[in-house]
């Protein structure tokens, strides 16, 4: 039996149960969406070579949107994924011929690489891909072998908490347009699938982030074109760039690890200033994030438990919050923000404010969520992208050896 006929038939089941049996339970809402899903999965699976775009609007808070893009498809020789934010390619990544291959703009001098064996997801977190938020598309994961369970994880998109499913609602009748839609919920937030009626492929996607004012929403439609996307899986040129094994790796081989700290100044919560300088004699833990950064969010409660380990230590060692990049009229308004955030989300941690930009400008636009430590001389002592695996005993590690020098 097919996976459409497995549809049709739980939804048989489902009006005539009354009738036929009494006793007979119908299909839950989280039954029927698994088996949509099922479908969607299978048809993936069965589709060959293709092609397939999402596009979608990326909704901060306070009304910002922003377009992006992921273009991502497989064949016979492999399979490649493509980022897009407001119409520009910000990373590329082939896998095929036993290696994957990731390029990322701002990364002139380096690229990603590690062995490929067919299956885009397991390459991706070889290379940090966890690390960075980044999965194999649903779509990918399918058409190379992934169960169920991988499946309904790549719908995670790298940045929602482990998935459940909450609803399901066939598609309208007599509505040629309507959409299959299977609601998933998360404990960071929501997701709803939108899933074509005939063929079981992904049409559109909804995701909602947090809640309240610090919400962060997104929302697109897929286009699927079956064949083989020909040129897209080409491995990009890298001449004149060195192989690095991680995107955490790819990030910080640019950073001016070793010299001397930019000499900038920050805002308290309350209003006063706090000038780089004053750090010196203390090894230091910037933690750059916003309030709308989803991966930020876990980053700091990492943070928040370095700086309790700090607190009681004794040892010389600072460790700051570092909110930069929010869309605000002014430090007013940046510093209420920060406050409900931190309030909504239980943190308690020492944080200051780059009310202007210039503090995350002056140390190298280092990517959020990103940290930078200093050692006690005022040097730029390490540099970690994303929310690094094992993150506060690799922090405490690096910390303790800094002081010993």
């Amino acid at each position: 039996m097919n996976a459409l006929c497995r549809i049709l038939l739980l939804a048989a089941v489902s009006l005539l149960a009354s009738d036929l049996a009494p006793a007979m339970a119908a299909p839950s809402a989280a039954e029927q969406g698994r088996a949509a899903l099922e479908a969607s999965r299978l048809a993936y699976q069965k589709a060959g070579a293709f092609r397939e775009t999402f596009e979608f609007a990326l909704e901060m808070p306070g009304g910002r949107r922003t377009p992006r893009k992921w273009e991502y498809g497989v064949g016979k020789s492999g399979a490649f994924l493509a980022l897009f934010a407001d119409g520009r390619e910000t990373m590329r990544i082939v896998a095929r011929d036993g290696r994957i291959v990731g390029l990322q703009i701002g990364a002139d001098k380096h690229y990603v690489e590690a062995p490929y064996q067919g299956d885009l997801a397991a390459a991706l977190r070889r290379i940090g891909g966890d690390e960075a938020h980044l999965t194999a598309p649903p779509g990918v994961v399918a058409a190379q072998g992934g169960d169920f369970a991988a499946f309904l994880s790549a719908l995670r998109f790298g940045i929602l908490e482990p998935l459940e499913i909450a609803g399901f609602q066939p598609a309208a009748a007599g509505n040629p347009s309507a959409l299959v839609n299977v609601e998933l919920r998360a404990a960071n937030g929501s997701l709803t699938i939108g899933l074509d009626p005939t063929s079981y492929r992904l049409r559109e996607a909804v995701i909602a982030l947090g809640s309240g004012a610090q919400q962060v929403r997104a929302a697109g439609s897929y286009r699927f074109v079956a064949g083989d996307p020909g040129a897209a899986l080409a491995l990009p040129a890298l001449a004149g760039r060195a192989a690095v094994e991680t995107f955490a790796d790819l990030n910080a081989g640019d950073y001016p690890v070793g010299q001397p700290a930019p000499k900038v100044a920050f805002q308290t919560l309350d209003g006063k200033t706090v000038r780089s300088e004053e750090f010196l004699g203390s090894v230091v833990v910037l933690d750059f994030w916003a309030t709308w950064c989803v991966p930020c969010w876990k980053a700091l409660e990492h943070t928040s438990e370095l700086a309790a380990w700090v607190k009681t230590s004794g040892l010389p060692v600072k460790v700051f919050a570092v909110d930069t990049l929010e869309e605000v009229s002014g430090p007013d308004e940046q510093r209420r923000k920060v406050d409900e955030f931190l309030r909504a989300r239980k943190l308690d941690l020492p944080v200051l404010l780059d009310v202007d930009r210039k503090v995350f400008a002056a140390f190298h636009n280092p990517g959020l969520p990103s940290l930078v430590i200093l050692d006690r001389e005022g040097r730029i002592a390490r540099y970690h992208s994303d929310v690094i695996k094992d993150m506060v005993p690799t922090l405490r590690g690096e910390i303790q050896e800094l002081l010993k020098k």
